[in-house]
This record gives C-alpha cells, sequence and structure tokens, in this order.
C-alpha cells in the first residue's frame, strides 16, 4: 500500500480513539463503527512494519463486530511518521526542523502535516519556516540535516544551527519569508542572490551565540528581506551596498569635519570680543571738557568700531562657507536619491545628521553677532557716561 495512504488509514484511528495515553506508544480505546474503521484497522495491522500497531485481546480485524471496543498501541516507524503531543514534540525530532515532508499527527488539536493548513496558524507557520530553511540552504555551502545545521563560508567555516521551538513561529512574519522565495528566482542571477542573502544572513548573525542565530533571524525576517532586496538592487546597478555605505560614511566624517570647522576656525578671535570691547572700554577716563582724555576715549570706541566691523565681517564670511556645505550636502542627498532610490533611506539619518550640525554651527555665528552687538553697546554707554561733551554734540544733532 502507498505511503500515503496507509498514513491517512493510520490517522484516522487515531482520530476515533477515546481514552488516550500518550505514550510512546500511543494507547487509546477504539469503538469499531462501520466498514471504515475494519478497512483502516487492516490495512495498519497488514503494514505493521510501518505503523507498529498492535491490538490488545484480538487476533484479527474479522472477528471484530460493529460496536466491540478494542485497546490499540501505536508507535509508528520513525521513518513513516511521527505521532507527537504538540509541535514542540515534532521539533525534537530527529530532522523536523530542517527537512520538509515528513508526515506527523498533533494530538493536540487533531491536527495531521497533510492537510492544507492556514498560513496564520501554527503548522502554517511552520511550514514557512521549513521554506526558509530551503532557501537558506541553496545560498550555504550544505544543509547538515543530521546537525541540523546551515554551514556557510566567511572566512572560514561558520555555521547556523537552525534552533527554535513553536513559540518562536508566533511573530514569524509571512510576507516576509514569502518575499524571500520570490526574490529567488532560477535565472541567470540565482547565484548572485544566493551569494546576497547568504552576506545578509551571516553580517545579521556573525555577533550572536551559535545557538540565538536562527532564532533572531526569525525575530528580524524583515530586516533580512530588506538587506537582501537593498543588496540585490545595488547588484543590479553594478555597486555594492556595502561600498556604497562606505561611500556615505566617509562623507559623513569629512562634512561633519568641514562644519564643525566653521567655527574652530573663529575661536581665537572670538577671545578677543570681551577684550576688544567691554575691556577696553574700561581704559576710558573721565573726560568732562574737550582735551587729552576726550581723544583717547575717542580713540577706543573708535577701536570698537573696527573690532566688531572686522568681526561680524568674518562671521559673514563663516556663514556663507557655512552655506555652501550646506547646499553640498543637499546636492549630495538628491544625487543618492536619483542615483540610489532603492537604498536611499538607508542613509537618512546620516545627512539628518548632518542637517542638524550645519544648524547648530549657524545658531553659533549668530550668538556671535549678538556678542558682538552686545559689547559694542556696552561701550557706547561707558563711552558717553565718560564723556558727557561727545553726548552734548549727539543731542545737538537731533534738535
Amino acid at each position: 500500500m502507498a505511503s500515503d495512504a496507509l498514513w491517512r488509514h493510520l490517522v484516522h484511528l487515531i482520530r476515533r480513539l477515546d481514552a488516550l495515553e500518550y505514550g510512546p506508544p500511543l494507547r487509546g480505546r477504539l469503538t469499531v463503527q462501520g466498514d471504515r474503521d475494519r478497512e483502516a484497522l487492516d490495512a495498519c495491522l497488514s503494514n505493521s512494519r510501518e505503523t507498529h500497531i498492535e491490538i490488545e485481546g484480538a487476533l484479527a480485524t474479522t472477528n471484530i463486530a460493529d460496536g466491540a471496543t478494542i485497546t490499540l498501541s501505536i508507535d509508528p516507524r520513525f521513518g513513516f511518521g511521527v505521532i507527537a503531543e504538540n509541535l514542540d514534540g515534532v521539533l525534537t525530532a530527529q530532522g523536523f526542523r530542517v527537512l520538509p515532508g515528513r508526515r506527523f499527527f498533533l494530538l493536540d488539536g487533531m491536527v495531521d502535516s497533510t492537510q492544507e493548513a492556514d498560513k496564520d496558524s501554527p503548522l502554517g507557520r511552520y511550514g514557512l519556516v521549513l521554506a526558509l530553511v530551503q532557501h537558506l540552504r541553496s545560498a550555504a555551502l550544505y544543509l547538515d540535516a543530521d546537525e541540523q545545521a546551515l554551514v556557510f563560508h566567511s572566512a572560514g567555516r561558520f555555521t547556523l544551527p537552525v534552533d527554535y521551538a513553536a513559540h518562536d513561529l508566533a511573530t514569524l512574519s509571512v510576507a516576509d519569508v514569502e518575499a524571500i522565495g520570490v526574490l529567488l528566482p532560477d535565472d541567470v542571477h540565482r547565484n548572485q542572490r544566493e551569494a546576497i542573502l547568504a552576506t545578509a544572513v551571516i553580517e545579521m548573525t556573525k555577533a550572536l551565540p551559535e545557538v540565538e542565530r536562527f532564532r533572531h533571524l526569525l525575530r528580524q525576517v524583515g530586516e533580512l528581506r530588506k538587506r537582501f532586496e537593498d543588496g540585490y538592487r545595488l547588484f543590479a546597478a553594478g555597486f555594492s551596498y556595502e561600498k556604497l555605505r562606505d561611500q556615505v560614511e566617509a562623507a559623513r566624517v569629512e562634512y561633519a569635519g568641514k562644519i564643525h570647522k566653521v567655527f574652530s576656525e573663529i575661536q581665537n578671535q572670538l577671545l578677543g570680543i570681551p577684550v576688544a570691547t567691554i575691556v577696553v572700554a574700561t581704559q576710558m577716563k573721565s573726560a568732562p571738557s574737550f582735551g587729552y582724555e576726550f581723544l583717547v576715549n575717542t580713540a577706543v570706541l573708535v577701536g570698537c568700531w573696527v573690532f566688531a566691523i572686522l568681526m561680524v565681517l568674518l562671521v559673514r564670511n563663516q556663514s556663507h562657507t557655512l552655506g555652501v556645505l550646506k547646499d553640498e550636502v543637499e546636492r549630495q542627498r538628491r544625487q543618492l536619491l536619483t542615483d540610489y532610490a532603492a537604498v536611499a533611506t538607508s542613509f537618512a539619518s546620516t545627512f539628518a545628521y548632518l542637517s542638524k550640525r550645519a544648524n547648530a554651527q549657524r545658531v553659533v555665528l549668530w550668538v556671535i553677532d549678538g556678542v558682538v552687538c552686545v559689547g559694542l553697546v556696552i561701550s557706547h554707554v561707558v563711552y558717553f557716561n565718560l564723556t558727557p561733551t561727545a553726548w552734548d554734540w549727539v543731542k545737538s544733532l537731533y534738535r
């Protein structure tokens, strides 16, 4: 008898059992009802080498009348199928975490693996994980079914044990797993796609302990899909994601340094602001009439004006330099959006950082302008208080 037909007979009997004892072996009472039960029982007993089914206290199904109750003991050959209490019980069986097409029956819910399962159900998600393993298998050097591990090459042997439990499937993104399968068609670029997928897997898991690697992929399968898609789009354009990332990072460091330099270049001049305005003003003397003190005070005030004008011009020059840098950063951002639209959003934070730094420097330059103006105002207040002759002349201009 074909294995699939025999398995259906065995599943029928299991579902008909009462007073189950999980075992192994699985034990339960069957109340025989009709030809369907006898046909299934006869088929399973005739193929006991596969089903390992026994009837306690009966010799043949032909002697069992309708309504009779018998006790069955069932422990199928491992290669034929597995009977488990729940999905975790299945996952502990050798090979069931990596190999598709294995028959099993879950007593919790009476679920048969040969039935079509909804993709969002635990059984459906389990099938998706097996599909994901096969996708990764095509990208790996090989799949060690005995050890249930994928082996990649990355500066030596890189092992990814396929270790997961039923609760790890609860948050699995169905759409992302299916998308990864769609991205691995049999075309001229399949080898390159597999290499990109392998690189993404290794980069995402290399810093983790081996036992956590596959679980991390299940939790972050959306990130795996994104890296895979971005990597392939760049490959199709003749570039690598890593190369572009290095270029953007180098540009970030370069422009951040130039933006910082806008302020650092005038730091020494900034130290002269209080000296050339406020401190110099303290050197003024009382000059009630036109004379030597009047000339000294006026010369000091003129010196304050000269310094203030030069400082304002210097700040304006740095402001223009900062504006050029902002325009260049914006040009680089637009060029990235044009040439690498598929992955441009991955570098949005870099340009946001540079824009934030430039705006901060712009505020600093405004503050410097304000400090110079305040110092100049204080110098005038001191001058006109110590030099009433000059103040009288100013007032005469408005009469």
